[in-house]
Order: C-alpha cells, then structure tokens, then sequence
C-alpha cells in the first residue's frame, strides 16, 4: 500500500477519535466535561491518488461509531462521518486536515482537526483539535480535543466548555 493510502488509513481513524469525544456531554455535568474516548471506523473511501503521478494528493471519507467515559464515569456512544484531505509539502503544519459531524442521544456537534503522520506504514498518527456543538445540548458549545491512531481505531482526551 502507497504512503498515501496509508496515510488516508490513519486519517480516518484520527476522525473517529475526535467524534467519539464530542458525543459524551450532557448539561449535569460540571463547567468543563473532560472526558476519554475510544472510537473504531466502520467504512472508508478513498478519494484521488494513492501516491503515484504528478498529483500525489488524496483524502477519504469515513463512517464509525465512539464512545467516551467522563470523569464521573458516566459514558456516550455517537456515530460519526469524517472527511480528510492530504496536505502538500510545501505549505502545511499538519500532514492531514479532517473534519467530522458527529450525533449522539443529545444532539450533534462537529470536530475539526489537524494532524501529523507518525508511522504511514502503520497508519500510526496523533491529532489535535476542536469540537463545536451544533445542536441540543451542544449547541453554542465548544470544546478541544487530542487523540491518537493507530489503524482504524483511535483513543484520545477531550474537553467540553460551557
């Protein structure tokens, strides 16, 4: 598999990771709702090149499912659909973008988040990023988010603020 079908692999479980953390909060929960979460992506498609030519650019589009336990243990389950994109050599701080819409048993929120390719073979990266609430008891909120990736499953932490 070419470094940018790897990579692609790793973005899509980046993506999952930072829905996952967005779907865990709930309005009895204090000002900041940090929380864990693990996520696991279901589907992937790849978009553009898998490396070769003039334009070796790509991005995926993913479906999975999360879930995150916060700090008094209580724990959310969301789905979520991601989309990636390659960012070239010469003009980037990440390796990769993504943007993900999430939606849980409280409303919907958004995930946005830049990062760096670790091991492409492995499909190994980490991100870091932010959460904004669209809906429900996310709506208006917003929140920050790390996770790490390795093949189609992620873990990571987070944050919601009031």
């Amino acid at each position: 598999m070419s470094y940018i079908a790897l990579r692609n692999r790793a973005v899509s479980s980046a993506i999952a990771a930072g829905a996952l953390i967005a779907a865990t909060t709930t309005y009895a929960q204090p000002a900041a709702d940090t929380f864990v979460f693990t996520s696991k992506t279901d589907s992937r498609v790849l978009v553009g090149s898998e490396g070769t030519g003039p334009n070796p650019y790509s991005g995926s589009y993913i479906t999975g499912t999360t879930k995150a336990t916060f700090a008094n243990s209580s724990t959310k389950a969301a789905k979520f659909t991601c989309v990636s994109t390659i960012q070239p050599p010469n003009g980037k701080i990440f390796d990769l973008h993504m943007l993900c819409d999430a939606t849980d048993s409280d409303g919907t929120y958004s995930a946005t988040m830049g990062c760096t390719i670790i091991d492409a073979a492995a499909a190994n990266f980490s991100c870091i990023g932010g959460l904004y609430g669209k809906s429900g008891a996310y709506n208006g909120r917003r929140g920050t988010l790390t996770n790490h990736a390795v093949g189609d499953t992620a873990t990571g932490t987070g944050q919601w603020y009031r």
